[in-house]
């Protein structure tokens, strides 16, 4: 059978394929899996292109190719990850770069010039977190109202099905998200005083989070450790994306030495060779 995409090709050298989001993804994962000879890890370019790659792979019998993406404002499905049925694993934090966040880990990495020690590098980076709590609220209100929208959202018609300018007016008005969708959004979502409802809730919770160690889960790992970089990196560090990944795979390091390795990144590999029956 002819295969039905141009990158089957890509699949036959190792056991199994992982595609990831990005580079920082892939640095870390080399590096804490320390010469992992069995997954080849492909860079993606992003997790919406994650599905449409892993799909192709399996269309053409390649069903050792597997995904991995962040959490973002969606649900992890690791309690999940040895499901045959389940292609896509996704991560238990918001974005790889929270695994990062690690203040022993980065004291202890070989690019700390800094001088600062883990008690400081962990008040730092809650620092860092703490102005966020606004932009966190905005961003996860803004995924829930277009998730809400996306709802039962209309597909396109066969070209038999609309022909007149009547057909083509009912195939968007007698369709169930015009009918419930649209009507409930106008509820939940259609005033200024609902967004910031929701907006000040959101808020509330992020904040709250400040007072644990949940912010490392639910905060942008990525925008705190690009500000972290320059506070623990002081001297001779190079420019991005040279530097950022470097950084990464320092703290990566670190982990590796240290046994601190986060357990959902042990399991993720343990859970990819079991899936090819190693």
């Amino acid at each position: 059978m002819k295969p039905t995409s141009d990158v089957t090709g890509l699949y036959r050298a190792f056991p199994a394929y992982l595609w990831v989001e990005d580079e920082e993804t892939r640095t870390y994962l080399d590096t804490v899996w320390n010469g992992e000879s069995r997954i080849k890890i492909y860079v993606a370019g992003g997790h919406s292109h994650l599905p449409a790659l892993v799909k192709a792979a399996h269309s053409d019998y390649s069903t050792h190719v597997f995904g991995f993406r962040d959490r973002d404002f969606g649900a992890s499905n690791r309690a999940h990850w040895n499901d045959p049925a389940l292609d896509v694993l996704t991560s238990d934090v918001l974005e790889l770069e929270n695994l990062l966040l690690d203040a022993e880990a980065i004291a202890a990495c070989d690019v700390n010039t800094s001088g600062l020690g883990a008690a400081d590098i962990e008040l730092e980076m809650r620092r860092l977190a703490t102005p966020l709590t606004w932009w966190m609220a905005c961003r996860k209100t803004i995924t829930a109202l277009r998730d809400a929208v996306m709802t039962d959202f209309l597909s396109h018609p066969s070209r038999t099905r609309v022909r007149t300018r009547q057909e083509a007016e009912d195939a968007i008005v007698t369709s169930a998200w015009w009918s419930t969708v649209l009507p409930a959004l106008h509820g939940t979502w259609g005033s200024s005083a609902s967004i910031t409802q929701r907006l000040v809730q959101d808020e509330s919770d992020f904040s709250a989070m400040l007072g644990t160690d949940a912010w490392k889960r639910d905060f942008s790992g990525k925008e705190i450790v690009q500000d972290l970089i320059a506070k623990v990196w002081t001297r001779k560090r190079p420019g991005d994306p040279a530097g950022r990944l470097e950084f990464v795979r320092a703290i990566a390091e670190s982990q590796l030495r240290m046994g601190r390795v986060p357990a959902e990144i042990v399991e993720l590999r343990t859970a990819i060779r079991r899936r090819i029956g190693l």
